[in-house]
């Protein structure tokens, strides 16, 4: 039988321990905040896709002091080159972080999340893994938690947790104990897009990327380090074949024939389907959420991960002032505003506020789907945008320039 459960507390509990939670575990902790991070998942290797780094990030990781140890298995990213109809229409210099980066970094994810696991381990926090949300409830003054082990094991039990915390960051994905426990929905938008991906050895070098921009379909080649690029391509059917060189080439000849570099092997390919959805909030009182526990979007951009990290920086650094500055009014409404017009304009629910007659008619047509498949966000993605003589309307500014 097991134990009756113990009380503990803490000043904010982070739930979620993938890149977006631990961003907001180091913030916290750089600050001087007692904090827990949980994972419901055991900690073991899995493949994961390379990742898109925004400049934005960059800065963020700067801030940190995380950059060095990136840079190593990262490739910098400074071009992106965009085709529609068949013709170059423009080449984007992607916005620089100055002493760091000149654009953005293509990394493995796992490259990252060792990174930030060893940077919090290096400032005394530990991940404890296999720990699941299994109850939360809050008032004014306080957030209650009950934890608890997410897997049976043929061990005694272990008695359940019961945890106090000033705040809560939920940063657990899309399967979200936090927003559940919230009673926050996921809203659709959009049907499932389906996306093929090969990691692919190729001899080409550089550091442009390339987006193509078809009737039917969004699809790009990004450049990774040792002689591989990542390739992405849209489905508008169920692939009913396996995903193999063969299967590249004839993509590559129909959507990338420019590429200009013959593929030499297939290290690795997979296929998989992505939302389009928004929460209805993105929090409520002392409890927050960031990353894909409060949207989803499609692949190309990274843009969900990318501003969940600066989500998660920003919450943290609130919580942080909240805690140093107790009577000081409730941050909530203003994130809550700033982060639904970013979100809306990044799924294509608003239309940007000012475009007018120096807009460009290609990136007119296909600015539905330029949008999410930039790699920027912020005031670099407005960088971007006005590289193609479009203009959007105001985002909010990263929390690492705040």
């Amino acid at each position: 039988m097991a134990e009756s459960a113990r009380s503990t507390r803490t000043q904010v509990l982070v739930v979620g321990a993938g890149p977006v939670g631990l961003i907001a575990a180091l913030r916290l902790r750089d600050q001087g905040v007692a904090v827990r991070i949980i994972e419901r998942q055991p900690s073991h290797s899995i493949h994961t896709f390379p990742v898109v780094l925004h400049p934005a990030t960059l800065r963020i990781l700067s801030s940190l002091g995380l950059t060095a140890a990136l840079f190593w298995r990262g490739r910098p990213v400074s071009r992106l080159a965009i085709y529609t109809d068949g013709e170059r229409r423009a080449v984007l210099d992607l916005p620089t972080v100055a002493g760091i980066s000149p654009g953005a970094l293509t990394l493995p994810q796992d490259i990252l999340r060792k990174t930030l696991v060893n940077a919090l381990t290096a400032r005394g926090v530990a991940i404890e893994w296999g720990t699941e949300l299994a109850l939360l409830t809050q008032d004014d003054a306080r957030v209650r938690c009950r934890l608890r082990a997410a897997e049976p094991s043929a061990a005694p039990p272990v008695a359940d947790e019961l945890l106090e915390a000033d705040f809560v960051i939920g940063a657990d994905g899309y399967e979200s104990a936090v927003r559940s426990a919230l009673g926050i929905e996921l809203v659709d938008h959009g049907a499932l897009q389906s996306y093929v991906f090969f990691d692919a050895v190729t001899q080409r070098a550089g550091s442009e990327a390339q987006l193509v921009l078809l009737e039917d379909s969004a699809n790009a080649a990004y450049p990774v380090q040792g002689n591989l690029a990542r390739f992405s391509f849209q489905l508008a059917t169920a692939l009913h074949r396996t995903p193999d060189l063969s299967a590249l080439k004839e993509l590559m000849a129909a959507r990338l024939p420019f590429y200009g570099e013959q593929v030499q092997g297939v290290e690795w390919s997979g296929v998989a389907e992505f939302r389009r959805a928004l929460v209805e909030r993105f929090g409520v009182g002392r409890v927050w959420l960031a990353g894909e526990a409060a949207h989803l979007t499609g692949p190309l951009g990274t843009q969900s991960i990318n501003v969940g990290i600066d989500e998660a920086s920003e919450l943290a650094l609130r919580m942080g002032d909240c805690l140093r500055h107790p009577t000081r009014d409730h941050f909530g409404q203003d994130y809550e505003n700033k982060r639904r017009q970013q979100w809306r304009q990044l799924l294509g629910l608003d239309a940007p506020s000012a475009l007018g007659p120096r807009s460009v008619g290609w990136a007119l047509e296909h600015l539905n789907r330029l949008l999410p498949s930039l790699p920027a966000s912020g005031s670099d993605l407005d960088d971007l945008l006005d590289q193609l003589r479009l203009t959007p309307s105001s985002h909010p500014r990263s929390s690492a320039r705040s």
